[in-house]
Formats: C-alpha cells, sequence, structure tokens
C-alpha cells in the first residue's frame, strides 16, 4: 500500500493545477479563481461521502488515501457495497426515507443507467468540471468526454478497459495458436467441454454478453449456438467455475472471474489475447462510471472530489487500485506508461469497438434470447 501511494506521490508532486494545453492556458485565470473557491467552500462542508462498489478497484483504498493525502481537510467517508444491485436498494431506501447521504457515486455505467437515471436522482457532472487538466478533451480518448447516458450529461465514462470475447481456457488443454477467432471455440471437439455462467441468476457477466450480442461480427448467434449446441454446464458459483478450468474439468469457460489472479498464482488457465483474435476488440467502462447526486448534501467537496479523480493524479490511483488487472486502465491518455501493462496500452493505429452507448445500455434483448435458449432446452 505505502509503496503504491509512493509511486503516486513521487509521480505527481503536486495536483497538476497548471494547465496541459495552449488553449486551457488563456483562461487559466477564470477556472484557478472558481477552483479556490470551490476548495474554501469545500473546506467549510468539512467531509465528502462517495458510495462505491467493489468491482471499482481491488484495493481502493489507494484511491481514498490518494484523495485524504491531497485534501487532509476535507474528511472522505467511503460506503463500499459489493455490487450495483447492492447499492441501488441502499440508495433509494435512504431517498424514500428522506436521508440525502451520498455526494458522489462510483459503479458500473449500466447500475447508473437503469436506475438511477430513469429515477432522475443525478445532476449533471459537466458543470462540475473545473481542473483545466479534466476539461481539456484532448487529455481523454477520442479527444473527448464519454456519458452513457443520451443526454450526455449524467453519467461520465473514465474507465477504457480493454474486452475481447470473454472466454478463458485451460492452457494444458488448448493450443492458443488455433483458436484466431471466437468462433473457433465451436468446434465440435469442444462440445460438452464448456462451462459458462448461468445468466438467468446472474447478470455479473452483462457487459460482455452486450459485448458478444452487438458485436457484427459475433452476434446472437454466437451465443445461441454456444449456449444450446455445444451443451454446455451452466455455473453460479465464480469460484467454483474458476477451480473446474483449472482443473481440466472442462475445456473453455465463458464469463468466469479472476483468471489472471488465477493465473499468477500458477494455475493453468488464460483468457483469449484479444489482439490475436480476428474480431474487433472493445473498449468499455465495465464498472467505470461517476455520478453526482441530486440533493448532494456536500456539493462543494463533491466538486473536488469530481475532479480530483478524474484528474492525472486521480487516475493515476484509480489504475493503481486496480494493479492486478492488466486491461484495466482509464479513458485519459496521459497516464504514464510504466504503470500500464500491454493490455492496458491503447493503440492509435489500431480500431476499437466502444461499448457503452446509450443504445446498447438495455440488457433486456440478451436476457429474452437466453430465456428463448432456455425454453428449448439449452
Amino acid at each position: 500500500m505505502r509503496s503504491s501511494l509512493w509511486m503516486i506521490r513521487l509521480s505527481l508532486l503536486g495536483l497538476a493545477l497548471e494547465v496541459s494545453s495552449p488553449a486551457a492556458r488563456e483562461a487559466g485565470a477564470s477556472w484557478e479563481g472558481e477552483w479556490q473557491k470551490v476548495l474554501r467552500a469545500a473546506e467549510k462542508e468539512g467531509q465528502v461521502d462517495v458510495y462505491g462498489i467493489n468491482p471499482v478497484g481491488n484495493n481502493l483504498r489507494v484511491i481514498w488515501e490518494g484523495f485524504q493525502q491531497r485534501f487532509p481537510n476535507i474528511k472522505l467517508n467511503s460506503a463500499i457495497l459489493g455490487r450495483g444491485a447492492d447499492m441501488v436498494p441502499k440508495i433509494m431506501a435512504e431517498r424514500r426515507a428522506g436521508k440525502y447521504l451520498a455526494d458522489v457515486v462510483l459503479a458500473g455505467p449500466t447500475t447508473l443507467y437503469t436506475t438511477f437515471y430513469p429515477a432522475r436522482i443525478l445532476d449533471p457532472v459537466p458543470p462540475l468540471l473545473l481542473l483545466s487538466e479534466v476539461t481539456d478533451r484532448s487529455q481523454w480518448w477520442q479527444g473527448k468526454h464519454h456519458y452513457v447516458d443520451p443526454d450526455q450529461q449524467y453519467i461520465f465514462l473514465y474507465e477504457g478497459s480493454l474486452y475481447s470475447p470473454p472466454l478463458s481456457y485451460n492452457t494444458k488443454l488448448v493450443n492458443a495458436e488455433e483458436i484466431r477467432s471466437v468462433w473457433d471455440v465451436l468446434q465440435p471437439k469442444w462440445r460438452g467441454k464448456i462451462e459458462a455462467l448461468h445468466v438467468k441468476t446472474n447478470i455479473g457477466g452483462s457487459t460482455g454478453l452486450i459485448f458478444l450480442y452487438h458485436h457484427a461480427q459475433i452476434g446472437p448467434r454466437f451465443i445461441e449456438k454456444l449456449y444450446q449446441e455445444m451443451e454446455v454446464t451452466l455455473f453460479r458459483d465464480f469460484r467454483q467455475a474458476t477451480d473446474w478450468l483449472a482443473q481440466g474439468r472442462f475445456t473453455f469457460c465463458l464469463l468466469c472471474r479472476d483468471i489472471q489472479r488465477a493465473a499468477e498464482q500458477g494455475l493453468p488457465v488464460a483468457e483469449l489475447h484479444p489482439y490475436r483474435l480476428k474480431e474487433l476488440p472493445g473498449i468499455g467502462a465495465g464498472n467505470g462510471a461517476i455520478g453526482f447526486m441530486k440533493q448532494a448534501p456536500h456539493p462543494n467537496a463533491a466538486k473536488v472530489f469530481i475532479n480530483w479523480y478524474l484528474s492525472r493524479e486521480g487516475q493515476i490511483a484509480f489504475r493503481q487500485a486496480n494493479r492486478d488487472n492488466d486491461r484495466k486502465t482509464s479513458l485519459r491518455e496521459d497516464l504514464p506508461l510504466d504503470i500500464l501493462p500491454e493490455l492496458a496500452r491503447r493503440s492509435a493505429d489500431r480500431e476499437y469497438l466502444f461499448i457503452n452507448r446509450p443504445e446498447w445500455m438495455d440488457f433486456e434483448p440478451v436476457r429474452a434470447l437466453i430465456e428463448r435458449i432456455s425454453g428449448k432446452g439449452g
């Protein structure tokens, strides 16, 4: 922990409040004055309450301590919940009781879009953004800020992790060189040797399935053939599924988790390499979205946290909180290369499929497909 924070402090001797482009330098005086005003008001409020879910980072303390060291006069109170399914009832129950406790929420875009957005309990994010390095869109992937809501206002996406078909395999049973397309997994010789998430009882793999479903080179037909024709065994327990894969009980796994961690422990498992498949890789914010709660009790402190978190320093802390995930990174383009593994480095000359589109947020078409497959005995 101390080494992670030391790296952050060493690489960034101060929060980058200076302007990062000539255009921003011209507007420096105005935003700096406003920033100081907000900072003074935030210190009077004295605290900020951030609700987050565990998948945001495997070591969230790196983020919390990074903020606390930068702003010691603003106490960060964090409520860490398991997943989006745990956050939603908690916040909704609080608000029904007239308790407005959360200032900022960190969760997956699907959670925010399908629950908080239609409930109209989020306030716009753009008016909050002050730091020049945050507002300077040239510092972000594709030269813009990404929002998942059609208003482009309420659900800011900061994570830009690399996605490929969510399939992992037993390295003793599969020669990776013979899998050049996701469709190669559907060869007859693999029938009965594939395990897959039981989607009807767990939508924890929703982003991965949405990626498959909407991908022009994959699509619903692949999901249908896999679940219905390959005699897959369905699992509910992610840890058990990884154990089965490592033991060789199954050759492939759809929507397994923690494969990288298992491989680092010496187990014979790996994920399909996105750049070795002919299908276009994806960029997505699996759990990397931020929202500002309506009627936030500490609005100025929330503004400070959001600006810091979306700054270079804050996103370095986000990456450091996910050091054991070699695909998870920020949509910022200016993170130091020495903290980015190979799969967390986007290539400027490579095309990617952006997953988090408003028209793809509805999981019902995927759910209906699974229901139909199940109805046929798949």
